[in-house]
């Protein structure tokens, strides 16, 4: 059978142990709480427009419609002879080219598009994002708590509140 002396002992050993484990976890959740949120960072958001001038080039286009609008009266006079003329009815057609990129109306007699060049201006944005962060200062401050037994002819309880102060601070 154990002494009762030995079990008041171990009871105020355990209660001394949960008292520090409960001191240890608010400390630390009071040190996470008072942290700051800013850590020097800094956001740089820079934006680039670029400009595209896009050309299509269309050599030979084929009419998709051709129609007759009217016709028109032409006198085309002699070189030789004054009193010879002659009247001519030209018909006067339109075409309408049409692609997927352009539409163009052309109209007289004959007519005919030998070319087309088409000009588009696009754009587009360029986003980039830099993030800068800046190291944090190392702490040179803190609070610390020791407890545990300590034999000085018997066990006895030792505990203490540390407050510590680094001078020298090596980086890792």
């Amino acid at each position: 059978m154990i002494p009762a002396e030995y079990i008041k002992l171990y009871a105020r050993i355990g209660g001394i142990f949960i008292v520090f484990l409960l001191a240890v976890i608010g400390l630390i959740t009071i040190d996470r709480c008072n942290k700051k949120n800013d850590t020097g960072t800094e956001i740089i958001v820079q934006v680039d427009t670029l400009y595209l001038h896009d050309t299509i080039r269309i050599v030979k286009p084929v009419p998709k419609i051709i129609r007759s609008i009217d016709t028109f009266l032409v006198a085309v006079t002699d070189t030789i002879r004054v009193k010879d003329t002659v009247y001519l009815n030209l018909p006067r057609e339109q075409k309408i080219y049409r692609e997927e990129n352009f539409r163009a109306w052309i109209s007289g007699y004959r007519p005919a598009l030998d070319s087309i060049h088409i000009f588009r201006n696009t754009h587009q944005v360029i986003t980039s994002t830099t993030i800068h962060q800046k190291p944090n200062k190392p702490q040179r401050w803190g609070i610390g708590i020791q407890a545990g037994p300590i034999h000085r002819g018997r066990f006895e309880l030792y505990h203490s509140l540390l407050l510590v102060f680094q001078q020298i601070i090596l980086d890792s």
